[in-house]
């Protein structure tokens, strides 16, 4: 086998290796850390057919957790905040008077290809962290506040989980990171 044909082999086996990635994340079957960290090995250059091989989730067990279409979250003096292993909905709204929230979607297990999480609060700030490889997409606006976006160094490939953040904030503070 020449090198162009190897490489053309290894090109599809991405492609594949991705689809099923893609798959396995909608299907909750893994976190967004998890697929992150597994696209990132995919399309690393140096990626070759035995390490494609090892990525793909082909025997993972069923999904444990499955994300409800819609979640509302009040919070009323005080602070709301989730991170661990626990499942985002589909459609995620929080309404907040005088208290923060703290959403960590590293472990996150979502079962749809996007998710969005719209926020409206009065003197409070909104924390996201969400793990590399995701696609992020903000929306909302802040009235005597702050709005910060870190991308992260990884670019969010085809078919990634998209997380819509949509902040309505009064005195409040929108912090968006990548880890």
């Amino acid at each position: 086998m020449t090198a162009a044909e190897e490489d053309h082999e290894v090109d599809q086996l991405r492609v594949v290796a991705q689809a099923l990635l893609e798959a396995a994340v909608g299907e909750g079957r893994l976190t967004l850390e998890e697929y992150s960290d597994k696209a990132a090995v995919v399309w690393s250059p140096t990626a070759d057919q035995a390490q494609l091989a090892e990525i793909v989730p082909y025997s993972a067990d069923p999904p444990a957790v499955v994300s409800p279409p819609q979640s509302t979250i009040v919070g009323v003096f005080g602070d709301t905040k989730r991170s661990g292993r626990w499942s985002l909905a589909t459609k995620t709204l929080a309404l907040l008077l005088f208290g923060d929230l703290k959403f960590d979607l590293r472990s996150a297990v979502i079962t749809a290809p996007s998710s969005s999480i719209t926020v409206v609060s009065f003197f409070g700030d909104t924390s996201v962290v969400v793990p590399e490889g995701v696609s992020v997409e903000l929306g909302g606006f802040d009235l005597f506040g702050d709005r910060d976006f870190d991308g992260g160094r990884q670019d969010a490939g085809h078919g990634a989980p998209v997380i819509r953040v949509v902040s309505y904030s009064l005195f409040g503070d929108l912090k968006v990171r990548t880890r």
